[in-house]
């Protein structure tokens, strides 16, 4: 099984103070041709190694191998 490809997204929210920016991790992988990309969570409460074994496990999920492949 190969890594699945993670990464960063800044979203801008309008609160009453103004404009805030909040990071996500995000993780990318192929399923049966097409592109799946999967929100992981919020970078202020998991850091990048926590986040790439959580998108390995959720791929191995999703593809239904066990994440040792």
């Amino acid at each position: 099984m190969r890594i699945p490809n993670v990464w960063t997204r800044d979203i801008v929210k309008t609160t009453k103070n103004g404009p805030k920016t909040y990071t996500y991790w995000m993780a990318t992988w192929r399923e049966g041709g097409k592109t799946r990309n999967v929100h992981l969570g919020s970078c202020a409460k998991m850091g990048a190694e926590e986040a790439l074994q959580k998108a390995r496990k959720m791929k191995a999920e999703a593809l239904g191998i066990s994440p040792s492949e």
